[in-house]
């Protein structure tokens, strides 16, 4: 499974080391909607920052309804885990599903 991220220089950092195949530092509006396009046709999964995600919102909804590959997952950013009281809240607001006790 190929997995590619969109983020900050923190976040892409850290999904390289995870062993990410592609990983792009987000720009501004436009560049970001270029390299969601992109992203898109070389991956399986898609992480993408939660606060770059809102600036594309549109484009990653319509995706979403057209497409049912690759799989895009909308993660808190370092600023917005530092808010967050557990992991267990980060992981359900990421995947949307409780993990159980």
């Amino acid at each position: 499974m190929k997995i590619g991220c969109i983020g900050s220089e923190d976040m892409v950092t850290i999904m390289r080391l995870a062993g990410a195949a592609y990983c792009e530092v987000a720009g501004g509006k436009e560049n970001l909607e270029k390299q969601f396009d992109e992203m898109v046709e070389k991956v399986d999964l898609v992480v993408i920052e939660e606060r770059y995600a809102e600036k594309i919102k549109d484009k990653i909804l319509y995706f979403r309804l057209i497409h049912d590959k690759p799989v895009i997952v909308e993660v808190p950013g370092r600023e917005e885990i530092e808010k967050e009281d557990t992991i267990r809240k980060i992981i359900i607001r990421a995947i949307g599903v409780d993990v159980g006790d």
